[in-house]
């Protein structure tokens, strides 16, 4: 604890000795920011609140229709409140751009005012633009109209934004119903020119092949078997006669009445065609007309010929087999034209299906695209209306810039506050800098620091009347240093209780 004792002392010691430097220092800073406070040009602030109103109508709509959200208003907020345009039009709407008749001029006052004015958010709803200058109404003015202009800008041009929608959306729409009709009946004149077989896979037609071929295989199985039973029956009509005797007595031989009896009583087991019906029939024919010839010689001829009903019938089978045989054959021809048709069809597929598959994809896109337009047709209508009755987000302008009275700049009290804390360092750095310049000897450690020997030590002779003359320049200096402090602690004190006495004061010096 003796180290930090001794230096503090050590420091005590030096401000006492550099007591004059001290002070002249720490007031000189202290008049500096004090004084120079009132000299600096006085900046005033308008501000105007603004905030983003969020109506209950755009949540019932939510998803129907379509407006920019709270996130994206307060994303462009800044480059659109700040922009080139809207800040030259505010100059005009004050009439400063009439006294900066220089391009050169008017690109440095908008610069200007984009870098003063200042956009501050608060909860994602509330912004806050201001803007510092030295003259209160031009900052007033410039503030209500950049907001006035921005708020009115702004839902002029969503207004514009929505009816330019709604056109654009119409057009397309007549646009790609005219390509959606165009597509379908390039498909529909397609499908017409190839017919069902571009509605055909390679699957269904390679069954239809197979299916075709199984029947050539059994109509030619089928067709081998007729040709068997036709060789046959040939084979047994050159074993048979063609025709039979018929034996018949005289007057009418054979009785009429009892062949047909016969037939009557074969018919209800076999059909016409069978054998002895036929037989029977035909010898009732030829009794009849053994009964009407001519009789020579008196006698009538008692022998007759007749059909051969065997002989017939194979005839018959001979003729229904060589005909199933010619339908079997045209039957062939028909399948292997077929069969052949579907071969061509089956070549043909792959690209009959790929061109099908554009035209169908072009007219699928067409129709997915006319549905979307259709729909956002539908929600850019209802936003329409939503920003002509100002049914969406809009802005309201709360709170708007009035005169400010009180300047914020310069702050003074933070300045002389800050003035008298340097001030004391000032004073304490300044003694502390001239002490260290200081190259004299000051106690006997230094010497003894040197290697000097030391051999007595003379204690200071002090004067009285010396003595009595300092301690009254110090009170002088002192009294005059405190006045003088007192006056800026007044100066502060003025500043705390927003007088403007000092104000004045300065301005008559000024005029």
């Amino acid at each position: 604890m003796e180290s930090p004792r001794k230096e503090l002392g050590k420091y005590l010691s030096m401000i006492t000795k550099r007591r004059y430097l001290f002070i002249v220092v720490a007031l000189v800073i202290m008049s500096i920011f004090a004084w120079g406070s009132f000299c600096l040009p006085k900046k005033y602030e308008a501000k105007s609140t603004i905030f983003i109103e969020k109506t209950v109508i755009s949540e019932l709509v939510k998803g129907i229709a379509i407006s920019p959200s709270m996130e994206d208003r307060i994303r462009v907020l800044r480059y659109a409140l700040l922009s080139r345009g809207l800040i030259l039009r505010v100059m005009k709407d004050i009439d400063l751009d009439a006294a900066l008749k220089s391009p050169k001029k008017q690109e440095e006052a908008i610069e200007e005012f984009q870098k003063r004015t200042q956009l501050t958010i608060k909860g994602g709803d509330l912004f806050i633009v201001s803007l510092r200058d030295e003259d209160p109404r031009l900052a007033t003015n410039f503030v209500n109209n950049l907001v006035r202009r921005y708020v009115e800008e702004n839902v002029s041009a969503k207004r514009e934004e929505s009816f330019g929608a709604t056109r654009f959306l119409s057009e397309q729409l007549t646009l790609f119903k005219d390509k959606l009709n165009k597509a379908d009946d390039a498909v529909i004149k397609f499908r017409q020119k190839q017919g069902v077989a571009v509605a055909m896979d390679e699957e269904s037609i390679v069954r239809e092949i197979k299916g075709y071929k199984s029947q050539i295989d059994d109509t030619r199985v089928k067709r081998n078997e007729l040709a068997a039973t036709l060789r046959s029956v040939r084979i047994q009509m050159k074993s048979i006669q063609p025709t039979v005797a018929i034996l018949s007595t005289r007057g009418g031989g054979g009785n009429v009445q009892a062949l047909e009896n016969r037939i009557r009583m074969l018919l209800v087991s076999y059909t016409e065609n069978y054998p002895e019906i036929v037989k029977l029939r035909a010898e009732i024919e030829a009794i009849k007309r053994q009964k009407q010839a001519p009789v020579s010689g008196g006698i009538a001829s008692e022998e007759m010929t007749t059909v051969n009903p065997v002989y017939q019938q194979l005839e018959q089978t001979s003729l229904q087999a060589e005909a199933e045989i010619q339908a079997l054959d045209a039957k062939q021809r028909q399948l292997a034209g077929l069969i052949a048709e579907r071969e061509r069809e089956l070549r043909n597929i792959p690209e009959n299906q790929k061109v099908l598959a554009d035209l169908e994809q072009e007219r699928m896109t067409y129709k997915n695209l006319y549905a979307q337009l259709q729909g956002r047709a539908g929600q850019s209508e209802v936003s329409k209306q939503m920003e002509v009755e100002d049914k969406s987000a809009s802005f309201r302008i709360v709170d708007p810039a009035v005169v400010p009275i009180k300047p914020v700049s310069p702050d003074r009290v933070k300045l002389i506050l800050a003035g008298i804390f340097l001030g004391i360092i000032g004073g304490f750095g300044g003694g502390l800098l001239r002490e260290s310049l200081d190259s004299t000897i000051k106690d006997i450690h230094t010497l003894k620091g040197l290697g000097i020997a030391v051999l007595a030590v003379i204690p200071k002779i002090t004067n009285a009347v010396e003595e009595l003359e300092t301690k009254k320049k110090d009170r002088k200096v002192f009294i005059a240093a405190g006045c003088y402090f007192c006056v800026i602690c007044l100066l502060l004190l003025h500043e705390i209780l927003g007088l403007t006495y000092v104000d004045r004061l300065f301005s008559l010096f000024r005029l």
